[in-house]
């Protein structure tokens, strides 16, 4: 199934054991979990609850019975029975990723790719909004760390972002970029200033809506 997801662009992060598997789901956010059923419902999901990553879907693989277990645990808890197929699959990986983002709090709008450095590694803004942003970086710069700091050179500005997705090309298309989604977070009120003007720059409010 690793390599299923790595076709089709995802980033995927393996880990073999129980112990492993815990220490990275306690240490870093993710955008979705797939587990195997006997770790999930002997305290892989239960015990440990996602207590700290409530909003983050899950999804076990098992047997019919380990479906009937998963039931109570939480609308974000996904069941796939074995044996699995592909296309179902991606498709469960596909709708538990665009079901989880949050609500836009502001239409986001496509630019034409503008110079930005992500953590000092040039990159592209594709498309932005007040609260965040779409970028396009070098295939070198794979991990994306869960927060990190995009600046303007031309405008001086910096704004710290946290990573919402990260979408790789797939094998296929021989592309040497990556892209991410991120929203702005624990920024100083004059850093936040500085970002909605640069906006507002770049995508003029229609009069209307400045009423």
């Amino acid at each position: 199934m690793s390599s299923w997801l790595d076709a089709e662009g995802f980033e995927v992060l393996q880990r073999s054991t129980a112990e492993s598997a815990i220490d990275a789901v306690t240490s870093q956010p993710f955008d979705l979990l797939i587990v195997d059923g006997a770790f999930a419902l002997s305290g892989g999901v239960r015990g440990y609850g996602l207590a700290r990553f409530r909003e983050t879907p899950v999804i076990v693989l098992g047997d019919a019975a380990a479906g009937r277990a998963c039931a109570p645990l939480g609308p974000q808890i996904m069941f796939l029975e074995r044996p699995v197929d592909r296309v179902t699959f991606i498709c469960m990986v596909t709708m538990a990723l665009m079901e989880a983002r949050a609500e836009r709090r502001s239409p986001r709008r496509s630019v034409k790719p503008i110079d930005a450095t992500v953590n000092g590694v040039p990159s592209h803004i594709i498309d932005i909004s007040r609260e965040g942003v779409r970028l396009e970086l070098p295939r070198v710069h794979r991990m994306v760390t869960p927060h990190f700091v995009i600046c303007v050179p031309f405008l001086s500005i910096g704004v710290a972002v946290q990573r919402v997705w990260v979408r790789m090309p797939r094998p296929d298309q021989h592309l040497e970029v990556m892209w991410c989604g991120g929203q702005l977070c624990q920024n100083s009120p004059r850093a936040e200033q500085g970002w909605q003007r640069f906006v507002e720059t770049v995508v003029p409010t229609p009069s209307a809506l400045r009423a």
